[in-house]
């Protein structure tokens, strides 16, 4: 194998690679023993400028394959160094575009960037022109480095590549510089948390970057800041007021791609933006992007500026209202195209109608209801699954805002969207001989055909996939927000579901798991007058739900029970999801029937021997380790299982006390210090959920798991532990009442150091001090007397309120305030000034707190003066 790459040809050089590469997901030892030699000679091929371009693109197929296989084995056993030095190289040494993989599927960016290049060119120039379909050594290098961020435990991969950005940013040579900024974002995706640890170094450079004397590094800087934007939310907001300037100043830039790529991260930053966010720019953006879209003559430029329109508003809810008359007319020419190359474009306008719907509201978006339901019905008879998904979409947000009021238009639509989902967007077929009787293997490709061991080629129509789940998505939200008027689609649609929730692909099953849930919801209004009354852990009345609701409840969560069981954690995330939905919305009677597989199901995740996780248990069979280890990296879905354990306590109460002993160490072991920021977050937050719902029923368990798991964490490093751990430990005073207060004196030890936390540092941090004072003020509350010395500790809570970021906890603090002033505590005519002071700002203008509230408050601060 090793001469092969310097003295066999070509054919010889595929043929091993296909080999390799058939092999990779192979569990054999001969594997993990050679995965060393394996990747050394899949480098020496991807480096090698002498080969053909699609056989170094097999070669770094046969890297990211192993990457997502074998990611333990790969980063323990490899040279991860060398591996990501071979990328960076590939990067900096050709001269395509280190951002074009956001756009390169965009047929308006292809010509876009067809017409620069022939325009760079004199007129007497034959060059042909760039096969997008191809592969780059830029677009190679990215793909597999994507991989290996996504796959491989962070603390293999996230430093050496970001050692290596930081090192090409400081380089005189631009095609370093670029490879350096555009690897940062490369990796933002798969290194999320680390990127969110990680911003107060990470953000300097990148725009650092976007200021470069470069267009290319410009490029790919804004690239970088539109994947961090996307992907390190919300922590990447605290730096709003450094990005948005430099955006806003990028959106001028002389450069198309760099332009685009401008309008890219504003689409992305503004997204999850709160509105005074946006507010200071929030005029003059909506001008630019406006003139930017009149004046253009790029179409790929239009489109990303139609895109960032719709996240500005978003951003800004309802202080857009005043430009929906000029934003609409805008659209509306837009909304008329009727070019084939113009229906991406016309399809982004119809994608930000239904955002600024959700902006500004019903009232405000009802004159423009029915031209755009018209524009997206229309765009329906169109020859272009692309414009039918845009349709779909709008469909979905416009049955949000408009509730009951779009109900008229689903007797054409839903038996529309039932045929959608209906349709085979992929058949297997037989594969056609190749006339080359001796060849053991055919040279791999990234098309969408699929090779069986039969000899069967699965062809997928992938616009209709992504058509499909829009379809989904919609029918889902109908459901959801039209009220009875959904019931008589009822029967057809969740025939659809149960047979959507089988397909092969988990995009699909995910999006069937979470339309599911909401078929419930046409039942509940119809027979429930909208909610069901239930009570927490009382199976011993009757039923209060219809036959026809119990029913319907019923076949959903036996559908969702079966995608507990996929392979796919992104379909089992969303089937906790849509149990947790069910149960909430119909209590402990919907539950009952299936408790046991809910709560076995459960428990399999937590201690990781669900179908979804046995890829990774084979690994660490051959590798010897253990399940849960610290090379794991934080499961973004199993926070939907922590999550669905908290609605078990709510939902059973008291009866959920018996599991604990079942629940608690498989939870426990997510809390270790050697696990991600996230798991130790996650771990304690569901220990809070259940002390909170259960009370005196964690008592037995309150000093060997509750009590030190809290103490751990109030001490960790991380400020979302923190405030987690903050909210346990007040949740289990408050429940425990007595039994607890001799843990005060430790309790408040351990917690006043949050109260010493910058509160304008970050979101997180903010956080973390409202809830430390949250958790005072129950203790308070709870055993005031236990508190000692109150005038010490007094004054520190009041000076951290009011509070500035987690208002769920107003009641919480207020009430003790509250309390303190009726019982004409000794401590309250102390710190008078700082009482009148935290009480007036919670009548002020603007406040947070809810008119309930305020009648207390306001009756206070009578008595106060």
């Amino acid at each position: 194998v090793a001469l092969s790459s310097e003295a066999g040809s070509e054919e010889m050089i595929t043929t091993v690679l296909d080999m390799l590469y058939d092999m990779c997901w192979s569990n054999s030892s001969s594997i993990t023993g050679g995965i060393v030699l394996i990747v050394k000679f899949a480098l020496h091929c991807l480096a090698n400028p002498n080969l053909e371009m699609t056989v170094r693109d097999s070669a770094a197929l046969v890297v990211a394959t192993l990457a997502e296989s074998k990611p333990k084995t790969l980063g323990s056993r490899c040279n991860i160094e060398e591996i990501v030095e071979c990328l960076f190289n590939l990067i900096e040494n050709s001269n395509d575009s280190a951002a074009g993989a956001l756009f390169e599927n965009n047929p308006a960016w292809r010509e876009d960037m067809d017409n620069n290049s022939k325009d760079g060119r004199a007129e007497d120039d034959d060059a042909d022109e760039r096969d997008w379909d191809s592969p780059t050594a830029t677009s190679m290098a990215q793909g597999t480095l994507d991989m290996l961020a996504c796959e491989l435990p962070k603390k293999y991969i996230y430093q050496p590549v970001m050692s290596r950005c930081v090192t090409r940013l400081s380089s005189t040579n631009p095609n370093q510089r670029k490879a350096g900024i555009a690897c940062l974002g490369v990796i933002a995706e798969g290194c999320t948390e680390s990127m969110r640890e990680h911003l107060p170094e990470v953000v300097p450079h990148v725009l650092h970057a976007a200021g470069d004397s470069e267009a290319q590094v410009r490029e790919c800087a804004c690239f970088a800041l539109g994947q961090l934007s996307e992907h390190c939310q919300p922590e990447i907001l605290a730096y709003s007021n450094q990005i948005l300037p430099i955006v806003f100043a990028l959106l001028d830039d002389t450069t198309v791609q760099v332009q685009a790529t401008s309008c890219y991260v504003l689409e992305m930053f503004c997204e999850r933006l709160e509105p005074s966010g946006v507010r200071p720019l929030l005029d003059s953006l909506v001008r630019k992007l406006a003139s930017m879209l009149e004046s253009s003559t790029k179409r790929s430029v239009q489109e990303m500026a139609v895109a960032a329109m719709a996240a500005t508003a978003v951003a800004a809810e309802e202080e857009f209202a005043p430009y929906v008359p000029g934003v609409a007319q805008l659209m509306s020419k837009l909304l008329e195209l009727r070019e084939a190359t113009m229906y991406t474009l016309r399809g982004r306008a119809l994608e930000c109608m239904g955002h600024v719907a959700i902006a500004v509201g019903k009232e405000n978006f009802r004159p423009y209801f029915q031209q755009t339901m018209q524009c997206a019905c229309e765009g329906l008879t169109f020859d272009c699954t692309e414009l039918h998904e845009f349709a779909y979409a709008v469909f979905a947000n416009l049955s949000k805002v408009m509730g009951e009021e779009f109900a008229p238009v689903l007797g054409e639509l839903v038996p529309h969207l039932i045929d959608v989902i209906k349709m085979d967007e992929g058949q297997f077929e037989q594969a056609e001989a190749t006339g080359d009787e001796g060849k053991a293997f055919n040279s791999l490709d990234d098309s969408d055909d699929e090779e069986n061991a039969d000899n069967y080629i699965l062809h997928v129509r992938t616009a209709l996939l992504d058509s499909k789940k829009g379809a989904i998505t919609a029918i889902g939200e109908m459901a959801s927000h039209t009220g009875s008027a959904f019931v008589p689609f009822l029967e057809e649609v969740m025939a659809v579901l149960q047979t959507a929730a089988k397909n092969w692909h988990p995009l699909i099953k995910a999006e069937s798991a979470e339309a599911l849930s909401s078929m419930v919801v046409p039942s509940v209004a119809a027979h429930h007058g909208g909610s069901i009354n239930w009570t927490k852990g009382d199976i011993s009345g009757a039923n209060p739900m219809s036959p026809h609701t119990n029913a319907v409840v019923s076949a959903v969560l036996g559908e969702l029970l079966k995608l507990m069981d996929d392979d796919d954690k992104g379909a089992v995330g969303k089937a906790c999801e849509g149990i947790q939905s069910v149960l909430e919305l119909c209590g402990p009677h919907a539950l009952m029937p299936v408790s046991t597989d809910c709560l076995t199901k459960t428990h399999a995740l937590l201690a990781r021997k669900s179908p979804c996780q046995m890829a990774e248990e084979a690994e660490g069979e051959v590798e010897g380790g253990d399940l849960l280890t610290e090379d794991d990296d934080h499961d973004t879905f199993m926070t939907s299982v922590c999550d669905l354990v908290g609605t078990y306590g709510r939902i059973m109460g008291p009866h959920f006390a018996k599991y604990l002993n079942q629940f608690l160490p498989a939870i426990c072991a997510y809390a270790k210090q050697s696990r991600p920021s996230s798991d130790r977050s996650m771990a304690v937050g569901c220990l809070g959920e259940i002390a909170q719902e259960l009370g005196v029923g964690i008592s037995e368990h309150f000093e060997t798991i509750f009590y030190p798991a809290s103490l751990a964490c109030l001490a960790d490093e991380d400020d979302n532990v923190k405030r987690n751990a903050a909210f346990t430990i007040g949740v289990c005073c408050e429940g425990l009442g007595e039994l607890v207060v001799s843990q005060y004196p430790q309790i408040l030890s351990t917690i006043s150091p949050l109260f010493q936390i910058d509160s304008s540092a970050s979101d997180q941090s903010a956080a973390c001090v409202d809830n430390a004072a949250a958790a005072v003020s129950r203790m308070i509350t709870t055993c005031p007397q236990a508190v000692q010395p109150m005038n010490q500790v007094l004054p520190v809570l009041l000076k951290a309120l009011p509070l500035k970021n987690d208002m769920t906890e107003n009641e919480t603090v207020y009430k003790c305030l509250l309390g303190l002033l009726q019982a004409n505590h000794p401590d309250v005519a102390v710190n008078k000034a700082e009482f009148l002071r935290v009480f007036q700002s919670a009548m002020a203008e603007g406040s947070n707190v809810d008119d309930e509230l305020k009648v207390s408050i306001n009756q206070a601060l009578a008595a106060l003066a």
